[in-house]
Order: structure tokens, then C-alpha cells, then sequence
């Protein structure tokens, strides 16, 4: 006959022990014996019941044994349930929400300058690597735009986003134009564009470049024109890192192999992109163990991971990343205040 366990569900004293188990392990880093966690921890049972249960817990899959000597390690299976159940009771403390609010209370900064600080944050708070993605400028409001003349069919096109942040790029026109009739152009796509994302930007355009009048009307299609140049999909989405070196710290990376394994994850900018895009598009937090992560690099380190946005609008997102044996009931809490601290930031 097959135990709870087995079966996939825990008894009150398997869940209790579970638990306990995987709080030593990631406090110790190392195998979690009967008699230590029946003396650390009040489970109500000797030291022989937990052996049982332990063997339980192994049979199910939740626990292994590295050497038959050693005590028991979680596996992820085991991480997966502890954190369900931290998940629904994360609680986060008053000096840490304080530190938090402070960083975002400095007044006025450049977009990029916020988003650099909130990986520095993350990561001096947690103790691990900190990943930040800044928001897509497709979802970027505008500001304004504005035009500067450099030589003969040459423009230099700029873009004020709302959020804060300059972006820029270089446009080679059809004709030339003068100073005075760039200025007029921007005054123009400033009215139409305020407030609209870029992507709202670039629709409107392209509707306006269908009608009968940008046909025959030479100012209209020319300013037009510039705007879609400064609407296209080719501004790369920054990502920040910092704390690569606390994961690196971790006894679990005392094996160059893994250690090299793990830095190279962390380089790979267009990898580490995909990770947050895919937070965006799930929105909200989620937590990513071991096994689950679909980068096979990640397969011993763990994501915790946070949209932030601007109302209903997804921006970005934020990311603790470190090994299996983090301590998912700091970290969980802390990335999810941090992003919904970043989205009232964002709205103003």
C-alpha cells in the first residue's frame, strides 16, 4: 500500500518535517540527519519517527540520500513544496520595505539610472545575483520628440520617454529639410504622440501614412516619415546584473565546472533576456526551480522572478537568480515588494 507521500500528498508530520528539513539544509548546505532536525525543531516526534518519515520522504521523491551514511538533501520536488507554502504566507519586514522605499525616494533620475540601482538593491538585500530588465520601449510613453538638422538629408531624431530616459537615433531623409520646417514637424507628431506608447506610436503612423491626404500633403509625409524612423523595433532592451560574484560565493559553486557554468549563464545577455521576457508575459511572480528552468544551464539554480508595470501595462521585470538552496522566504518577499514598488514609481 502506497504512503500520502507516494501517493503526492503529505500527512500534517510529513509536511512539518519537509519543511524543517528544507529550512536546515538551506541554512547548513549540507545533509539533514533524523536526530539534528528532531532537536532543532518542534515536530512533536523522536528522532526514530522522523528516521521513518525521512525514508518516507526519499520513497516519494521529495528527499535523497548523497551517501548512505549522510543524511538526507531536498530535491527539487521538495523545494517546489516549500515554497508553495511560503508563497502563501510571505511576509516581509519593516526595515527592509524601508530601504526599499528609500531607494526609489531620491526624486527625479534617468530611467536607466533607476533601473541600475534596483539591481544593486536586490542584490545587497538578498545576497544573490540581481536581474533587472528595463521596460521594452514598445510600452514606453513618449514625452516628446524632436528633430535636429546635421547636414544635407542627414537628422538627428530624439525621444523624450515619460518614465524618464533619452533615446536617440540617426536618420538619413528622402529630402532635405531645414531647422525651422524639423521643429515644425516635431510640433506636429508631439500632438498627435503625447502620452501614446511607442507602439501606439508607430500604429498611428502607419494609419496616418494610409490616408489620402499624407499622399499629396509633402510636410505631413515627410514628418511622418521621421516619426516611423524613430518608431522602429531596433533599440535593444537593456538588461543589469549585479551580484554575479555573492552566487559565485556559494558552497554549491566550489566546483570550478559549475562555477564557470554559472558565469557564462549569467554573460549571456540574449538568455538572460528571454528568462525576464518570459516573467513579463506570465506577469505577477513566479518561481522557477532547478529541473523547471527551461535553460539547461539554470538546471542547479533557481529564479525568482517579478513583472513591474505601468497599470495594466507590462514593463519589465525583476529577478533574483541563485542556487537551488536559496532562502526563498527573504528573497520571494523582497522581489515582489521591489516590483510593485518599481510599478508606483513608473506611474507617476
Amino acid at each position: 500500500m502506497e504512503t500520502p507521500a507516494a501517493q503526492g500528498e503529505l500527512s500534517h508530520r510529513q509536511h512539518s518535517l519537509l519543511l524543517a528539513t528544507v529550512q536546515e539544509f538551506i541554512a547548513t548546505a549540507e545533509p539533514v540527519g533524523s536526530q539534528q532536525v528532531a532537536a532543532r525543531y518542534s515536530l512533536g516526534v523522536r528522532a526514530a519517527m522522523v528516521r521513518n518519515l525521512m525514508a518516507e520522504l526519499e520513497s516519494a521523491g521529495y528527499l535523497r540520500q548523497p551517501h548512505t551514511s549522510a543524511g538526507r538533501v531536498p530535491t527539487d520536488r521538495a523545494f517546489r513544496h516549500y515554497v508553495d507554502h511560503v508563497m502563501s504566507v510571505r511576509h516581509l519586514g519593516f526595515e527592509d520595505r524601508s530601504q526599499i522605499e528609500l531607494c526609489y525616494s531620491a526624486g527625479p533620475r534617468e530611467l536607466g539610472e533607476v533601473m541600475r540601482e534596483t539591481s544593486r538593491l536586490l542584490a545587497l538585500l538578498t545576497g544573490q545575483a540581481a536581474l533587472v530588465m528595463a521596460p521594452r520601449l514598445e510600452s514606453i510613453k513618449l514625452e516628446r520628440v524632436s528633430f535636429v538638422r546635421l547636414r544635407e538629408r542627414e537628422v538627428f531624431a530624439i525621444f523624450l520617454a515619460a518614465a524618464g530616459g533619452v533615446h536617440n537615433r540617426l536618420v538619413q531623409t528622402e529630402a532635405d529639410h531645414g531647422q525651422e520646417e524639423l521643429d515644425r514637424m516635431a510640433r506636429y507628431l508631439n500632438e498627435a504622440l503625447h502620452g501614446r506608447t511607442l507602439e501606439e506610436a508607430r500604429e498611428w503612423i502607419e494609419e496616418r501614412l494610409r490616408e489620402d491626404r499624407a499622399r499629396y500633403d509633402r510636410f505631413m509625409r515627410a514628418a511622418l516619415a521621421l516619426g516611423g524612423a524613430l518608431a522602429e523595433r531596433v533599440f535593444p532592451t537593456e538588461v543589469y546584473v549585479e551580484g554575479s560574484a555573492k552566487v559565485a560565493d556559494q558552497p554549491e559553486f566550489a566546483d570550478h565546472n559549475r562555477l564557470r557554468e554559472l558565469l557564462h549563464a549569467l554573460e549571456d545577455r540574449s538568455a538572460l533576456l528571454e528568462l525576464l521576457e518570459r516573467s513579463v508575459a506570465h506577469s505577477g511572480l513566479t518561481v522557477s526551480i532547478g529541473s523547471e528552468n527551461i535553460d539547461a544551464r539554470l538546471a542547479s539554480l533557481s529564479v525568482v522572478a517579478a513583472s513591474y508595470q505601468n497599470g495594466t501595462m507590462p514593463l519589465g521585470s525583476v529577478a533574483i537568480v541563485g542556487p537551488v538552496r536559496m532562502d526563498y522566504e527573504r528573497v520571494i518577499p523582497l522581489v515582489d515588494y521591489t516590483a510593485r514598488t518599481l510599478s508606483r514609481l513608473l506611474e507617476h
